[in-house]
């Protein structure tokens, strides 16, 4: 039996090289996607925290039965949640994103959202953020308290 030896010295560092420059191509092609694709992440996320955030504060108020709110501060992109008794006490205050804001509030009582003790709201509304690729995301309150993300 005759062996028959090939010479193989620099394929494994072609190889690579191949490996190397496919990876190169498809993260060139892939990250102007993702970077578009970020904000909308970021106005889901942040739509969905902000109903948790609204839950969260119709729940205080009828565990504590105390009364608690929550107020939309247009101007420096944030919301807090505050309990009203004898002082206002903020609960939680949170901050977007510079990619999100307010695109519009309609319906609440000078952007407040006020929870009575069996969970309901004092004046049903509509909370609609956008990003900066100008998509938006929906925020529907209903009179019951009930909080639907759209």
């Amino acid at each position: 039996m005759t062996q028959v030896r090939q010479n193989f010295k620099g394929s494994m560092l072609i190889d690579l090289l191949v490996v190397l420059g496919i990876i190169a191509l498809l993260s060139t092609i892939a990250i102007p996607y993702i970077r578009e694709y970020q904000p909308n992440l970021k106005l889901r996320g942040t739509a969905r925290n902000l109903t948790s955030d609204l839950r969260y504060a119709q729940q205080l108020t009828v565990t504590q039965q105390k009364v608690h709110l929550v107020y939309f501060d247009v101007a420096n992109k944030k919301y807090l949640i505050q309990r009203l008794d004898t002082a206002t006490t903020t609960v939680k205050t949170i901050n977007f994103d510079p990619d999100i804001s307010y695109q519009q509030i309609t319906g609440l009582n000078n952007n407040y959202v006020y929870y009575n003790f069996y969970g309901g709201v004092s004046q049903p509304g509509e909370i609609i953020l956008k990003n900066i690729n100008n998509f938006t995301s929906t925020i529907n309150i209903k009179a019951s308290g009930y909080v639907e993300l759209r």
